[in-house]
């Protein structure tokens, strides 16, 4: 009987391939790489069972690092959503509040923010969410991130000038004439952590 030919782009063969790789151990004994194999589908099965935890656990694995308000923003979930997930992921083990954002001078009352690491998260991961945070509190700054998706799609590739960006964002945002400026730095510094070379 003749094997159906291999498609590398099947979902299925995909699939056989991530689980080779999570199955993976040292033993030759098939029935300890079978047990270790349930546990993780047992740990994957405890986040992913709700929606919720197991989008927060993805964006956790890409980040290393958030504060509940990045992760609000950026996955559209609600504030008590949210803090329910990281208790868990916490009450898991998987989780731990690293650092406490300092205040600024102008600031309310109230908490300080903290940073949510995954346990295998560096420094790096730490600082970059603290630093996202408080650029995701400004207006502008998420008005910056769309116009740079924007950009990315239909109109840049390699580089772009700052006059490009200037002229293209007079154009697309509805804004005063001093936002289009500051949103137009914003996004140039963007592009540029994003490896896009933007010419002054």
């Amino acid at each position: 009987m003749k094997s159906p030919p291999r498609d590398e782009d099947n979902s299925y063969t995909i699939y056989i391939q991530k689980m080779k790789l999570l199955s993976y151990n040292d033993s030759t004994n098939p029935l300890n790489k079978a047990r270790d194999a349930q546990r993780i589908l047992s740990f994957l099965e405890g986040i992913f069972k709700s929606p919720a935890t197991g989008k927060v656990f993805m964006y956790l694995l890409g980040r290393g690092a958030a504060t509940s308000w990045l992760i609000q923003v950026d996955l559209e979930l609600p504030e008590a959503t949210t803090y329910r997930v990281l208790k868990k992921l916490r009450a898991m083990g998987l989780v731990t509040p690293e650092w406490k954002i300092p205040k600024s001078k102008h600031s309310r009352g109230g908490p300080r923010v903290r940073v949510w690491a995954l346990l295998d998260s560096h420094a790096e991961d730490v600082g970059r969410a603290a630093r996202d945070h408080q650029r995701a509190l400004s207006p502008n700054y998420r008005v910056a991130e769309d116009f740079v998706q924007h950009l990315l799609t239909d109109v840049i590739k390699d580089e772009v000038t700052y006059k490009q960006i200037l002229q293209e964002a007079r154009g697309q945002l509805d804004l005063s004439t001093q936002r289009i400026r500051d949103v137009s730095e914003i996004t140039a510094v963007i592009l540029k952590e994003q490896g896009i070379k933007v010419w002054r």
